[in-house]
């Protein structure tokens, strides 16, 4: 009788690949019952969103292209956002990595480990997708009164533009560099700036978001898909960020505060009394003052329009302004025209930001020329087209075979698009110097936000 145990090996190798075959099926299976849980769920309730600490983002800024989009993707997924503000875009990455947020707004850069087209096509790094490049921005070099060397006195604009510099530039305080809606934003807070000059670099402009978030990729992903196929993109952009100028003029800011800072006391009560009677926005009223005629009541253009809104004779009749030489009855006269032409675009439809755009234009050349551009834009039966496609038309205006068909002939109607930038743009400025100055939003603050 043999004493040798017998040889189980095979059989206990086949009774663990049997154990370890069923330990992968319940492994497997919890995890895609936990990945199910995981897709199933509802979309959180709040959203934590990381930018940039940048003018274009930040809670006090009067516009955001980025901040417009994010209302409307809370408005339709029924979730609360809270800003977290990094002093870098990289910051802002780090946090969206690292799980502190959950959606970063990358502004003005794209990570080198992604190309552009990934990046457009929202392809992952680990667990980040990065949205499509929805604006490109170039950057711009900045130099000071007293070439590269910034002054000892410092300012809240002045810490704001070297701190944005900081993400573009080697050396910030000596060549600082950023991007071009940046440096827009900035300009007319930051007198010590002599000049500005484009460089070779670009900075790219994206969402970035987890992909761990239950539902967040998902609805990301189609609110992007939305976007874009609706294509009003652009009219967003024109809406926000569309009046800055192509370049940017440090010497046109300072023309600004020198003429704000002479007249503005003279003339404060009576645009703060034709603003309130007419509901104007005190600031574009003050803007269209500065860009007529620098607050000059002797001032008489080669047409024939005089005074501190370049009015003519017979518009200043209509009106029943008796002493055109008094300043506050032209004051008043003006923003009660504003308010004519922009209740007549209210009347045909416009909402209000559109009709206030279109009135400022036809302030300037005129409504009847304003009104062949809308009839050119939209042709037979078309819905009214936006202030961005009136604007595209309006230069057109001034080629003769165009012209011929129109109602009211040639004008020069890429000259009042320019009109309704400036006056635009320095209403920005000159809500932001009343804003940062110490007294809040009154008009005799005005004064010491100008002051030396």
């Amino acid at each position: 009788m043999s004493t040798t145990p017998p040889d189980n090996t095979a059989v206990a190798r086949s009774r663990f690949r049997r154990d370890r075959l069923i330990l992968g099926m319940l492994t497997a299976a919890l995890a895609g019952l936990v990945v199910h849980h995981t897709l199933t769920l509802p979309m959180p309730k709040s959203l934590v969103v990381a930018a940039p600490r940048q003018t274009r983002i930040t809670g006090d800024a009067s516009m955001s292209f980025e901040k417009s989009l994010l209302e409307r993707f809370a408005r339709e997924h029924g979730v609360n956002l809270t800003f977290v503000f990094t002093e870098t875009p990289e910051e802002t990455l780090e946090m969206v990595e690292g799980g502190q947020a959950q959606i970063g707004l990358a502004l003005g850069v794209a990570p080198q480990q992604v190309t552009a087209r990934e990046a457009r096509a929202s392809k992952r790094t680990g667990k980040i997708a990065f949205g499509p490049e929805y604006d490109r921005q170039p950057i711009y070099a900045v130099d000071w009164e007293t070439g590269y060397d910034p002054p000892e006195d410092s300012s809240g604009a002045l810490d704001e533009l070297l701190r944005v510099a900081k993400s573009f530039s080697l050396s910030p305080r000596q060549a600082p560099a950023l991007p071009l809606d940046a440096l827009h934003l900035l300009l007319p807070f930051v007198s010590e700036v002599r000049d500005a000059a484009p460089t070779q670099h670009e900075a790219s402009y994206r969402f970035v978001w987890r992909t761990d978030v239950p539902r967040l990729d998902k609805a990301m992903n189609e609110f992007w898909t939305q976007l874009l196929a609706e294509g009003g993109l652009p009219a967003l952009h024109e809406r926000t960020l569309g009046f800055f100028p192509t370049d940017p003029d440090p010497f046109e800011m300072e023309l600004l505060r020198r003429t704000l800072a002479l007249h503005m006391p003279t003339h404060r009560k009576s645009i703060q009394r034709a603003a309130s009677k007419w509901r104007i926005d005190p600031f574009l009223l003050t803007a269209v003052i500065h860009q007529e005629s620098r607050f000059d009541a002797s001032a008489v253009s080669a047409t024939g329009v005089r005074g501190l809104m370049q009015m003519t004779g017979a518009t200043l009749e209509e009106l029943d302004v008796k002493d055109p030489e008094n300043s506050a009855e032209v004051i008043n006269a003006g923003a009660r025209y504003l308010d004519m032409l922009r209740t007549q675009f209210l009347q045909m439809g416009y909402a209000a930001d559109d009709a206030m755009l279109l009135a400022l234009a036809s302030f300037n050349v005129g409504q009847g020329h304003v009104m062949d551009a809308i009839d050119l834009t939209r042709g037979d039966g078309q819905d009214l087209p936006t202030w961005l496609g009136v604007r595209q038309t309006l230069p057109k205006l001034a080629e003769l075979p165009v012209a011929l068909r129109t109602r009211y002939g040639l004008c020069r109607g890429g000259e009042a698009v320019d009109f309704v930038d400036k006056v635009r743009y320095f209403a920005f400025a000159i809500r932001g110097l009343i804003l940062a100055s110490p007294e809040g939003d009154e008009f005799p603050s005005l004064r010491l936000a100008l002051a030396p």
